[in-house]
């Protein structure tokens, strides 16, 4: 049945002021604060605006733009107008962007001034592309985003089906060829909400919440903002990259209750606390989270130590919109190898062999997920083999579970990995690698940092004429630098003369093993 009802953001928007609750503060950016009401206010004026353009229910609409007020009225209004959003990542280069808008037939995107040239390089590209709103200093034919949007009266939200798709997320960090869409209907975040905001952290109205995750990513819509609006919480927005001085200095003033990161994040932050001699800067926390990517077991007892807090440790994907393992740190950790929880209430998992087949306690398989949080399957494909015709979605990674019941992580199926907790391809640092005239043959994995976190190293054949040594790894990795998301860089470079390879001349990457020098952990003054 198509109802306004079954409008997300009409869940979103008016479940606070429902209760009482409009004249409260729901967002923070910085100093600025809007009301439940005046969040409201916008989205609906966001949403009359863009049907102004004329977006109908069902047409995508782009966002490309950093974590402020501005954003997350925009996102919000594009659901409130039926249509689906597209959140994009702003560290995305170019070649990114266009690639998404074209894989979601983007026919609207909202920019950030400052990221308006990476849209403006490719915006002959894609012909489906007829409007852009701009906030900020704009290219000819492209409208200002406060004049459109404070020219429109709030509209009531556009009448939908609660299966209807009103997200579609791209993972940050993806190569082109391998790009999927993840799209989510109107009541999965709903679903999301009742297991992960409810009955594993029983997020409240007294909560502050501070995340550090972007609203281009499940987690961080979910923790920064919509979790926290159908609590009737108060959620601050961080639009800077999220440095230790940034965040201390958030927590120093905004005083959140609930904190969730990367565990990236976390280890720079234990990293400046030490340096800067703070003591347990996160020790007036109710929560600490941490997911997005692996959790280095030898961080936990870091965490509680230097930072004065145990923490919630999730395991989550782009299309559970959700943790889906969770479970809350301890002594008992510290030294158990992957560990990510049980399932959250309403989430089936299990882990299979290459048959389908469950194993056994401690023998390593495929996780299986089940649950209504899924989402309905990629993008414009056709349901593949991703999906058991009884509903189980066959994810790429590798766990166990022991004896009691706790799930364990063991790396993904292929090889991929996660930097700060987003994707990396090795096959794309290696192409951009391999432009350089320095460089004949190259393979890239991911191996651990002294606190246990995954970055990229790089194997390289130098070319001949080329002196292997730190001048040229310095060069290479500048090299990378540009033509990649910054996160992408090899942060080491091992000079190899040769790469491993089998019988039909395909690399053999699991050969590859690091030297034995000492990689030391990022620093935040690092990319």
């Amino acid at each position: 049945m198509i109802s306004p009802q079954h409008n997300l953001a009409v869940r979103l928007l008016e479940s606070a002021v429902g209760r009482g609750l409009g004249g409260k503060v729901a967002l923070r950016e910085g100093d600025r604060g809007w009301t439940y009401a005046q969040l409201g206010e916008q989205a609906a004026r966001v949403s009359a605006a863009l049907r102004g353009l004329g977006v109908e229910r069902g047409h995508r609409v782009a966002l490309l733009m950093r974590d402020s007020l501005e954003a997350a009225a925009a996102l919000l209004g594009v659901i409130h107008a039926g249509a689906v959003a597209v959140p994009l990542s702003e560290l995305a280069r170019p070649g990114d962007v266009r690639t998404c808008l074209e894989h979601a037939g983007a026919t609207v995107a909202i920019v950030d001034g400052d990221l308006e040239p990476v849209l403006d390089q490719v915006r002959t590209e894609l012909p489906a592309l007829r409007e852009i709103l701009c906030m900020g200093a704009r290219s000819a034919g492209e409208r200002d985003f406060y004049e459109t949007v404070r020219a429109a009266a709030p509209a009531p939200p556009v009448p939908v089906e609660s299966t209807d798709v009103c997200l579609l997320l791209y993972p940050t960090g993806a190569a082109s060829d391998e790009l999927r869409g993840v799209p989510h209907t109107h009541r999965t975040p709903l679903v999301a909400w009742v297991s992960f905001g409810q009955q594993l952290l029983g997020l409240g109205a007294e909560d502050r919440v501070l995340s550090v995750n972007r609203l281009t990513t499940y987690y961080g819509l979910g923790t920064a903002l919509f979790f926290p609006l159908l609590a009737g919480a108060e959620s601050l927005l961080v639009p800077e990259q999220p440095r230790s001085d940034v965040l201390f200095a958030a927590v120093d003033d905004f005083r959140p209750t609930v904190f969730f990161a990367t565990p990236s994040v976390f280890s720079q932050l234990c990293h400046d606390a030490l340096a800067d001699g703070r003591q347990t800067p996160l020790a007036g926390l109710r929560d600490a989270v941490a997911g997005g990517e692996g959790m280095p077991e030898r961080l936990i007892p870091r965490i509680r130590q230097v930072l004065g807090t145990e923490v919630t440790i999730g395991f989550g994907l782009t299309e559970v919109f959700q943790f889906a393992l969770a479970g809350v740190s301890g002594p008992a950790w510290d030294e158990r190898p992957g560990t990510c929880g049980t399932p959250l209430p309403g989430v089936e998992a299990r882990v299979v062999d290459d048959s389908g087949r469950p194993v056994g306690a401690d023998e390593i398989g495929t996780l299986q997920l089940r649950g209504p949080q899924l989402f309905p399957g990629y993008w414009q494909e056709p349901r593949g083999d991703e999906f058991t015709a009884d509903g189980w979605f066959l994810t790429r990674d590798r766990f166990f579970v022991d004896l009691g019941g706790t799930f364990h992580h063991c790396g993904r199926v292929d090889d991929q990995f996660k930097v700060g907790g987003k994707w990396v391809s090795p096959v794309e640092v290696e192409r951009a690698l391999s432009a350089h005239e320095a460089v004949w043959e190259c393979a890239v994995i991911g191996v651990d940092d002294e606190d246990g976190l995954i970055k990229p190293l790089a194997f390289v054949v130098p070319n001949v004429g080329h002196e292997p040594g730190a001048e040229l790894e310095a060069e290479l990795r500048e090299y990378v630098k540009n033509e990649l998301a910054p996160y992408k860089y090899p942060r080491w470079i091992e000079f190899v003369d040769q790469l491993p390879r089998g019988p039909n001349g395909g690399l053999l990457r699991y050969k590859l093993r690091p030297g034995r020098r000492r990689r030391r952990a990022e620093t935040a003054s690092e990319p």
